[in-house]
């Protein structure tokens, strides 16, 4: 009995040991920043696309008679293109690339 609790505690501790280790080298290499960075800017595209659907998108809509934007199309003879989801999702292509272009302009001013 007693070698089984001198094993456990061995593993234990050769297991706290590597997990020190890899925490020291996501600590040196900044991969928490990274994944926390992930986190925030997956949170934060899915906060814009819900602006952009709620918010915006109804009054283009309204501007254009549509009733409801994820429907809108035009016809060209019998061919039938639909513009609500991609103007939805163009737009929150440019929010994104705006906000990233302020945050890396921030970035520079802070380095400097």
């Amino acid at each position: 009995m007693p070698i089984y609790f001198f094993w456990i505690r061995y593993r234990l501790t050769d297991q706290s040991q590597k997990m020190r280790k890899t925490l020291s080298i996501i600590h040196e290499e900044g991969l928490l920043l990274l994944g926390v960075s992930f986190l925030v800017g997956h949170s934060g595209s899915q906060f814009i696309s819900s602006l952009i659907d709620n918010m915006i998108m109804p009054f283009i809509s309204r501007a254009f008679s549509e009733v409801h934007w994820e429907h809108a199309h035009f016809m060209i003879s019998e061919i039938k293109i639909s513009w609500g989801a991609p103007l939805s999702t163009g737009l929150h292509f440019l929010i994104v690339i705006y906000i990233a272009a302020l945050a890396l302009r921030f970035l520079k001013k802070q380095s400097s």
